[in-house]
């Protein structure tokens, strides 16, 4: 068993399972093949709708559910990996109502200072909608040997609002905004922390369409994806690059201001029909499935494929797909397989805790291919600067997540409780019957 202490390979995977139970046999050698050949120091798997609304709103029942999708990973990883020398740990494990994250690795030992951070934006501030997080310390001689080379990483899986239109767009815009300043790991710290490794993954629900219509030019190319003779790396980009709510907010520093993404070169992984490979006519098809990662590196150099061979000053994307074989959901999951360094991209924070713009990846140079149309100013892109968004957790969030939340969370949970369930139904049928009797008694 081999580690490179130079630079931290790493696969990560998102999938928003629609609340549906897994056939764990079918969908266990669909995940293996995503799996990356060689041995990553990290393997963190994040999930959305893991579970019923109702069972998410209580933690105990949440928690259960993701402990069994936790061993199902493990025993994907054992498939792939397992020897007498490579033993798989989960070493991290969180979730906010049906949003949960896992993270294992065959190198526990290299890891240690595990923090937590979760936070809620639902109705009413529930954890319908929200994010969960792990932040923790990785260090390549391990934790016994010595302290060079330390660093720290943080992976937050993010579900935030869905629907189309503008309304929606810019509330998603505002949730990720709440999400990375209120999740709070204990150490002074939201999402963003400098000298740290940052990714967020999940589905963040970003369409293609402001006012879908099916008939319209760009639904039939977005629809034409389903028929696999039409497709092409480079259609796939044109279409993500004119039609992808992200990219644009991206391209115009609204979200994820010092993030990159991955070349995407799959289909759309929402809407399908479930158990099926047919996209939903209801909604236009989208890339609400994806992973992203601070890439605000101090060499600003343009990201490139494993297979070039260069120094390892800034990440490498080995693969960046989806799994279209997985067809128990309306989504499809998505993973990455990249190879960080050591060193960690410059600060996106400033002292005093505010969102602050450094040259990084830029939005268009995402794409696989060399595009001289994108529409941007050079100037534009090399804006740089602190801005007056706050990135830390102030008093009121801690105040809102502590409490509001959960009391967000048990009065949706017993009112599911009461409508949705036999036990439920009968109590609130004896409640009515004893205030009607009481009524008439008195």
């Amino acid at each position: 068993m081999t580690d490179n202490n130079d630079n931290i390979p790493l696969y990560l995977l998102t999938y928003n399972c629609n609340k549906q139970i897994l056939d764990y046999e079918l969908v266990l050698p669909k995940i293996i093949e995503s799996l990356p050949e060689q041995l990553s120091t990290l393997y963190v798997f994040g999930l959305e709708e893991l579970c019923p609304i109702i069972d998410g709103c209580f933690t105990e029942s949440a928690s259960n559910h993701l402990i069994k999708f936790n061993r199902f990973f493990i025993e994907a990883l054992n498939r792939k990996y397992g020897t007498e020398d490579v033993k798989f740990h989960t070493i991290g494990i969180n979730h906010i109502g049906a949003i949960g994250i896992i993270a294992i690795t065959p190198y526990p030992l290299k890891f240690h200072k595990l923090r937590l951070g979760r936070s809620g934006c639902g109705y009413g501030y529930s954890s319908m909608k929200g994010a969960a997080g792990i932040r923790l310390s990785y260090m390549p001689e391990g934790r016994h040997e010595s302290t060079k080379g330390m660093v720290e990483m943080t992976f937050a899986n993010f579900h935030l609002s869905a629907y189309e239109g503008d309304h929606y767009f810019q509330k998603r815009n505002n949730e990720v905004t709440q999400l990375m300043r209120s999740m709070d790991f204990g150490d002074g710290y939201s999402l963003l922390k400098p000298k740290a490794h940052c990714f967020v993954m999940g589905d963040l629900n970003y369409r293609t369409s402001k006012k879908y219509d099916p008939n319209s030019t760009s639904s039939s190319q977005l629809l034409n994806l389903q028929d696999q003779s039409k497709l092409n790396h480079g259609n796939i980009e044109d279409l993500v690059r004119n039609y992808d709510e992200l990219t644009q907010g991206r391209h115009n520093d609204n979200i994820f201001a010092g993030f990159s993404e991955a070349c995407i070169n799959f289909r759309p992984t929402y809407k399908y029909h479930l158990n099926t490979a047919i996209y939903n006519r209801k909604r236009s098809p989208s890339w609400c499935d994806r992973i992203l990662y601070q890439s605000t590196y101090k060499y600003n150099l343009r990201l490139v494929l494993s297979r070039k061979k260069e120094a390892s000053i800034w990440p490498q994307i080995h693969e960046y797909g989806s799994i279209q074989s997985i067809l128990s959901s309306d989504h499809r999951p998505v993973y990455l397989s990249i190879t960080v360094p050591t060193n960690p991209p410059e600060s996106i924070i400033s002292p005093h805790g505010y969102l602050q713009v450094l040259p990084s990846e830029t939005p268009n140079n995402h794409f696989q291919h060399d595009t001289n149309d994108q529409g941007l100013n050079v100037s534009e892109e090399s804006i740089i600067g602190t801005t007056q968004i706050y990135m830390k957790p102030t008093v009121l969030d801690k105040l809102i997540q502590g409490y509001i939340r959960r009391i967000s969370d048990f009065s949706i949970g017993q009112g599911l409780w009461f409508v949705c369930t036999p036990k439920g139904r009968l109590a609130l049928l004896l409640v009515a019957l004893l205030c009607w009797g009481g009524y008439y008694i008195i």
